[in-house]
């Protein structure tokens, strides 16, 4: 048994205790405020309950955090699948073309950008099992000396904006490749070259959001499952401030939390990467640049309560000439208890300029979404804002993220800037299998 040290109760902190401690090590969890869960909270507002921004859990059916609630959760969460993705262009809204002959005939974007895309589509699959590796070409250097319409460009910024919080020209192509890897592989972490000549099949032939879900409840019941399945050996202490981590002859010993010292065997940081310099002093210099340097994204999320059922699709929408363009998730569509009876509860998320002023965007998101609703401002009964860090890095050209190593000998690290894959909660699942699998080494 070891004895570890996590630091952080966000999604990612707990779910490396909760497998660590099946696992059969003693683990302690240190949370700084007074709260776990994170970006995975839920709360009421004015009796609607709303998350921490609209959440889709991505790759349930095969993905990481399938396999961690089948390992490790005593109890799982029920999920109700998301439906369509739904593109709003012209206060119309089509289904999302997911494959190539959809893609053939969505009308948003006209047929000679249609034909352009095609190509440049099949001939970049096709180059997979050449090229594996596109993380440092953008999505704006594909698309660049082309002659597409302004239109279709304001299409595919707003996808990557949806996809890395970031435009075109920060987007690297692997985020798409990434999902279409998921797909051909069917949930598997190594690629075959064969799955790259599957992925031509499949860009035909497969939807992408299959296996995407919400959970009933909110998000939190992610979060309350966990903690249910918490066995014996774990110690979640909060208002806890981890202030130092302790290193002795390049080996973690121990952390100090509110001024005293405790020893472990290993400390598994789960907060924000990039203020990991703060509380180590023996990191590498160039270790401890790249982590100071990741980018993150803020976004903008308002919930709005309304007496009246506004959107009837089973699904959520992105709205592409919009100004601010953004994400609308009507969460009551997958469980009507988060809002009053009869009422919808529905959350609009847009990604926040550098130097935003936050009253500016906030009547700006709103402006937008009446604009495009107007009879929706009447039937407005409840308003909330929230400012928020979606992931704790983002995923975009030249950006190398750590690794669930360390230089550090018993430091591990651990969240959603620890890898590139998916997003949100996914990406964190994925952090914790890799966590595992470099603490088993």
């Amino acid at each position: 048994m070891k004895k570890i040290v996590v630091v952080g109760a966000g999604i990612s902190g707990l779910l490396a205790g909760l497998a660590l401690a099946k696992e059969g090590n003693d683990v302690t969890i240190f949370e700084a405020t007074s709260e776990v869960g994170g970006m995975c909270r839920s709360y009421e507002i004015n009796s609607f309950r709303v998350d921490t921004g609209p959440h889709i859990i991505t790759r349930l059916k095969n993905g990481p955090l399938k396999e961690l609630m089948d390992k490790y959760f005593d109890i799982v969460p029920e999920f109700v699948l998301h439906g369509e993705y739904y593109i709003r262009a012209n206060k119309k809204t089509y289904k999302f073309p997911w494959t190539l002959k959809a893609f053939a005939f969505f009308e948003p974007i006209s047929k000679k950008d249609r034909l352009m895309i095609l190509q440049t589509f099949t001939s970049l699959y096709s180059q997979r099992i050449f090229n594996p590796d596109y993380d440092d070409v953008s999505v704006g250097d594909m698309v660049k000396n082309r002659d597409y319409d302004e239109k279709t460009l304001r299409i595919i910024d707003t996808i990557c904006k949806f996809l890395t919080g970031n435009s075109m020209d920060k987007t690297p192509v692997a985020r798409f490749l990434d999902s279409q890897d998921y797909k051909n592989s069917g949930g598997r972490t190594s690629q075959d070259p064969i799955d790259y000549l599957n992925s031509m099949k499949n860009l035909f032939t497969k939807n992408g959001a299959e296996d995407q879900c919400y959970p009933v409840g909110g998000i939190i019941s992610i979060v309350k499952a966990a903690l249910s399945s918490m066995p014996e050996n774990v110690d979640i202490k909060l208002n806890s401030q981890v202030e130092k981590i302790v290193v002795e002859d390049d080996r973690v010993s121990g952390v100090v939390v509110n001024g005293e010292f405790i020893s472990s065997d290993c400390v598994v940081y789960s907060a924000y990467s990039s203020h990991l310099p703060k509380i180590v002093d023996r990191l590498p210099g160039d270790y401890r640049k790249n982590l100071e340097n990741l980018e993150k994204v803020i976004s903008l999320t308002l919930w709005l309560g309304l007496d009246k059922k506004f959107f009837k699709n089973s699904g959520s929408e992105i709205w592409v000439d919009s100004d601010p363009s953004c994400w609308v998730v009507p969460v009551t569509n997958y469980d009507s208890s988060l809002a009053p009876p009869e009422h919808q509860l529905v959350g609009f998320v847009t990604i926040l300029p550098d130097d935003f002023d936050i009253d500016k965007e906030r009547s700006r998101l709103l402006k937008t979404i009446v604009t495009q609703l107007p009879s929706i401002e009447k039937h407005i009964k409840m308003k909330h804002f929230q400012v928020l860090i979606p992931e704790k890095a983002a995923w975009i050209v030249n950006q190398k993220m750590p690794t669930s190593k360390t230089p550090i000998k018993g430091l591990y690290l651990v969240g959603t800037d620890t890898t590139h894959k998916s997003m949100g909660i996914t990406r964190a699942s994925y952090s914790v299998s890799n966590l595992l699998e470099a603490m088993k080494e």
